[in-house]
């Protein structure tokens, strides 16, 4: 209990230092009153503007009106309480940012988890085998394709993937270079486009993948390479049977370690993927609002992608304890 607790804490300190540092950087934001008016606005209507988004404040003050709307107690309707946490409006059309990043979240989840789960799954199994089977021609070809996919620039790989799958193997694959995660069926109404996803979450999750291998086989070369298992081998334990129940275990706190930590950087990172294939998920929304000054949409993208960071990392923690009882007792 004590150690959940200090986990917590630890979380909310993040959280905290996260939602510091995006206020102090955005508050040195030039007038966003004048950006946005330009500079043939009248002076009542950009000071009206102000007024509601509290830019008239002094930095203080706003600072604690930022905090007090993402906490989860304070004032509301019939008096003090928990409350729904506030990351304010857009400059455009006074929307609520949470009503936008909940428009767009599902996307880049649903792209995110996908791709995560590709590299986990293939990475992991790939990293196992060249383990097992060691040092050749094909472990070292797999080691520096791995090599090459984890130093490629996703818009590079984003533009490569979508123009040969989707165009010069158009007759052959069937997808499209881009599309969005929802069609509209003219009978049933909006159904996720499971085809539009292939290829973005290919590209996306190619650089994780390549961490996957290379870490997999390194932690279960490690593994190998302990007392405990030639004893499992003396008592007649070998093959995948020896894998799966003495290796793969032990090697997965680095994986799982890496997987958080890229598993959150795609939710901030998918950019020039979401780009690239057409698909409104939260990383294109936060580029679209950072090109057209709209800050609120920017930070409260920013306080989303450190809460799934904080509650991965989390999540990822308690997992050790169930991999590795080395772990739970200490």
């Amino acid at each position: 209990m004590g150690r959940v607790l200090r986990r917590l804490a630890q979380g909310l300190s993040v959280l905290w230092g996260s939602a510091t540092l995006v206020f102090l950087i955005f508050s040195q934001v030039p007038d966003p009153a004048r950006a946005i008016a330009g500079q043939n606005e009248r002076q009542e209507a950009m000071d009206a503007f102000r007024r509601v988004h509290g830019l008239d404040l002094p930095l203080g003050q706003r600072y604690l009106r930022f905090l007090g709307e993402l906490s989860p107690w304070g004032p509301h309707e019939t008096g003090w309480g928990l409350k729904a946490p506030s990351l304010g409006v857009s400059y455009f059309g006074e929307r609520p940012v949470v009503e936008a990043l909940l428009e767009a979240l599902p996307a880049t989840l649903l792209l995110a988890v996908t791709a995560m789960g590709l590299a986990l799954v293939i990475g992991v199994s790939l990293g196992l085998v060249l383990a097992w089977r060691g040092d050749g021609p094909v472990a070292r070809a797999v080691i520096g394709l791995a090599t090459l996919g984890m130093s490629a620039p996703s818009f590079f790989v984003a533009i490569l993937v979508a123009w040969l799958f989707g165009v010069v193997w158009h007759d052959m694959t069937g997808l499209p270079p881009s599309g969005g995660w929802r069609v509209l069926d003219p009978f049933e109404g909006p159904q996720v486009a499971w085809h539009h996803l292939i290829l973005p979450a290919l590209t996306l999750g190619i650089r994780p993948l390549s961490v996957v291998i290379q870490l997999t086989r390194n932690a279960a070369e490690d593994v190998l390479a302990q007392s405990y298992i030639r004893t499992a081998r003396a008592k007649g334990v070998g093959g995948w049977r020896l894998m799966r129940r003495h290796v793969l275990r032990n090697a997965m706190n680095p994986v799982l370690t890496a997987a958080s930590g890229w598993f959150a950087s795609m939710l901030a990172g998918a950019v020039f993927v979401e780009f690239v294939f057409g698909w409104n998920g939260m990383g294109l929304l936060m580029f679209r609002a950072l090109e057209a000054g709209d800050l609120p949409v920017v930070m409260g993208g920013v306080m989303v992608v450190a809460t799934v960071f904080v509650a991965v990392n989390m999540a990822v923690d308690a997992m050790y304890g169930w991999l590795d009882p080395r772990v739970r007792m200490k």
